[in-house]
């Protein structure tokens, strides 16, 4: 079973070594590069530090970890890479913008950084100013658009992690004359969301984007014989 591995690096890389070790054949060909960016924090001290995704905690982790006093992280995988730094954070149940923000304490009158890439859904920073909060957002990378040739044929399922790869992998699946009815695995229900929109009708969710829940998702699949 080929599994297309649109993710951008190193993550794509971590995930097909874990496809290939449960008994999958992965394809990886990442529709995303990530171009990292040079970066000058704000300055002063801030009471939280609230990390987007797992290629800012890679890039940012190291400069920023003195200036806050709690961290959190959008998910599962940047919580990991934020420990791998020495930084103890706290990961939303609910990996996406709207998770965080449900479940941060009251951070009223309190400076929060928010680190991020350019660009991506502006959710978690106004709704932190609507509750009072002083938020500076620190940009440490840019998402570049990469165009893999692909073998549809050769094509079981494909995983794709955000909205923005869901978006360009459709681009590059349909350019090479695909169907519409490849499986996709997605991080969460938003991101499914956009598979009428681009013309994917077999759309799966995941239970985030790690490893352990694609893998999840795929033996289920295999059982189920969707694929």
């Amino acid at each position: 079973m080929s599994i297309w591995i649109t993710r951008s690096e190193p993550g794509a890389t971590a995930l097909a070594e874990s496809l290939e070790g449960a008994g999958f054949k992965p394809f990886k060909a990442p529709v995303l590069r990530i171009e990292p960016l040079a970066f000058e924090p704000p300055q002063g001290g801030f009471d939280a530090a609230i990390f987007l995704s797992a290629h800012g905690a890679r890039l940012a982790a190291q400069t920023v970890k003195e200036r806050f006093r709690r961290a959190f992280a959008v998910g599962r995988r940047t919580r990991q890479v934020l420990l791998e730094s020495g930084i103890e954070a706290t990961a939303a149940e609910a990996e996406s913008s709207e998770g965080v923000l449900a479940e941060l304490p009251d951070l009223a009158a309190r400076r929060v950084l928010l680190v991020s890439g350019v660009g991506g859904r502006n959710v978690l920073g106004p709704g932190l100013e609507r509750r009072g909060a002083d938020v500076k957002r620190l940009e440490v990378y840019r998402r570049v658009p990469v165009f893999p040739l692909v073998d549809c044929a050769e094509i079981d399922a494909a995983v794709a992690s955000s909205g923005d790869g869901f978006r360009q992998a459709a681009g590059v699946w349909f350019a090479a004359g695909g169907a519409p009815e490849l499986p996709v695995l997605v991080p969460s229900a938003r991101v499914g969301a956009l598979g009428p929109e681009l013309g994917l009708v077999n759309v799966i969710e995941c239970a985030g984007a790690d490893s352990e829940a694609v893998l999840a998702a795929l033996r289920s699949m295999k059982r189920e014989c969707l694929i």
